[in-house]
């Protein structure tokens, strides 16, 4: 985790340089004017990728023993409109896996995957002409749960399929490449009220605070296109 985000933070330090050594010819997917006629540097679409660093907050978690970080990935499309050259609004489509490590009911040692179907709506900021903000809500919709590589039934587990959120970030701009960093924090709950967490055909345990709460750190590449 520390030498992920020390990666980031030197290249968001480097992007600056990098970008005043494009040549001439380079054409950046986000420099477009805006409607007003100014440069928003924000204005396209395009595709996204990267990693995953998942895990469960909330009072409730403490049912969980042992738990850790789940690994994995997200990916997805975006588009932005730009305003003006400091303001722009980001909508994104992705498919992201969270979840969580644990070892609770007395078995091994188990990943539970949680599938979600997302849409942040973003409002992006630019610092510099490489540099942006991203901060806004999200919604998100749980399309399928593997728990010790089992899928289970949703409803049946007590799974809420409805989640929100909000997500803060950053993002370096190199040409059509983006560069970024983000924290997705749930604001709602994974589990109903009285739900059973069961593995396999073990009896289960049942949760008593249902305040367990997604969380997640992104490390992702963009690529942008004209619009």
């Amino acid at each position: 985790m520390k030498n992920a985000l020390f990666a980031l933070a030197l290249a968001l330090m480097a992007a600056p340089a990098a970008r005043a050594q494009d040549g001439p010819g380079l054409d950046s997917s986000t420099k477009y004017p805006a409607s007003d006629g100014t440069e928003s540097r924000n204005t396209g679409f395009g595709i996204k990728g990267g990693y995953n660093l998942a895990s469960i907050q909330g009072a409730g978690a403490d049912l969980f023993t042992n738990r850790d970080n789940l690994k994995d990935f997200h990916a997805g499309v975006y588009g932005q409109m730009g305003f003006n050259n400091f303001a722009s609004l980001m909508v994104e489509l992705l498919y992201s896996r969270k979840g969580y490590r644990t070892d609770y009911l007395g078995t091994a040692t188990r990943d539970t995957r949680l599938d979600y179907l997302e849409l942040p709506v973003l409002f992006v900021g630019n610092l510099t002409e490489t540099l942006s903000i991203h901060v806004g809500p999200q919604v998100s919709l749980l399309t399928n749960v593997r728990d010790g590589g089992a899928t289970v039934d949703l409803s049946e587990r007590g799974y809420n399929s409805l989640d929100y959120g909000a997500i803060a970030g950053a993002e370096a701009r190199l040409g059509f490449a983006k560069l970024g960093a983000r924290f997705d924090w749930s604001l709602g709950k994974i589990y109903k009220d009285g739900s059973v967490v069961r593995y396999q055909n073990a009896s289960g345990a049942a949760v008593g605070d249902n305040n367990i709460r997604n969380q997640v750190f992104q490390l992702y590449l963009g690529l942008g296109f004209k619009k």
